[in-house]
């Protein structure tokens, strides 16, 4: 494993022409914009397009794939001395695509019924703030609420976190996000990041399970030249799935003792983002 990542991290630098250049790589997920014109897009990052004068609109591009269709609009609501930017963010996305193509997969496919999950439309609202030039510091809150267009007979998949996560505004109600990430470039075409994040997402059905998540995630991104990056990296999820192990009391009597579950994914992406 170690020889693969210097052999990667070796092909990066033959590859990037721009090792002495004087500016580093700019760290992605923060609180500033992109400039008018200027787009970032990854297979698992966000579309950014600047629109000028401290705006930029994103939307993720799997979802449109499974016909859920998504924007934010980011724009920056002021500066705290000279490093630190202040962002709001303001989404609008319609998940009930996704939810339907998945039906007899993560839905039940109500044959006999012939039910189909309800239209659903989920507001978003947040705010960035980041501070730093070689090493940037970005917080985040998020909070997204699933507003129901009519009757919707889905219910939580309460399935692993990423996709529990991903629908929790649609089927338990809302979901806030609070994150804390620091991104250094460590050279000028290589940057490291870790964030942690907590979420509290809404009602599950009976018995009722804790409401709170939490993540931490590290990666390393390297440039291939002035436009593409590879982002590779980890991500570790703690929450509650309602598993219980056996444990034997004070008393001498065993019981069954509810656990929260830790799940651990790899996590990469392919990155344009010209300079």
């Amino acid at each position: 494993m170690k020889r693969s990542l210097f052999v990667a991290l070796g092909v990066a630098a033959l590859l990037s022409p721009t090792l002495a250049s004087a500016e580093p790589m700019p760290a992605r997920e923060t609180a500033r914009v992109l400039p008018k014109g200027k787009l970032s897009a990854g297979l698992l990052s966000p579309f950014e397009l600047g629109l000028g004068k401290g705006w930029e609109v994103t939307t993720m591009i799997v979802p449109w794939l499974v016909l859920s269709p998504n924007f934010t609009f980011r724009g920056e609501l002021g500066h705290l001395g000279k490093n630190i930017v202040v962002t709001g963010e303001y989404g609008l996305s319609a998940p009930t695509g996704a939810m339907r193509l998945t039906q007899g997969y993560l839905f039940p496919t109500w044959e006999t019924s012939g039910r189909r999950p309800g239209w659903v439309i989920a507001p978003t609202a947040g705010l960035w703030i980041s501070g730093g030039e070689r090493g940037v510091l970005t917080g985040r809150l998020e909070t997204t609420v699933g507003l129901g267009l009519g009757d919707n007979p889905a219910t939580p998949l309460e399935t692993y976190a990423p996709i529990e996560l991903l629908f929790a505004p649609a089927l338990n109600g809302f979901r806030v996000r609070t994150g804390l990430a620091y991104d250094y470039a460590i050279l000028d075409w290589l940057r490291a990041r870790a964030a942690v994040n907590g979420y509290v997402i809404g009602r599950s059905p009976y018995p009722p399970r804790s409401p709170l998540y939490a993540s931490a995630e590290v990666g390393l991104e390297i440039g291939l030249g002035k436009t593409v990056r590879v982002a590779l990296g980890a991500i570790w999820y703690n929450y509650d799935q309602r598993e219980k192990v056996l444990e034997k009391g004070d008393d001498g009597r065993w019981s069954r003792v509810p656990v929260r579950s830790n799940d651990f994914f790899p996590t990469f992406d392919l990155i344009l983002r010209p300079r």
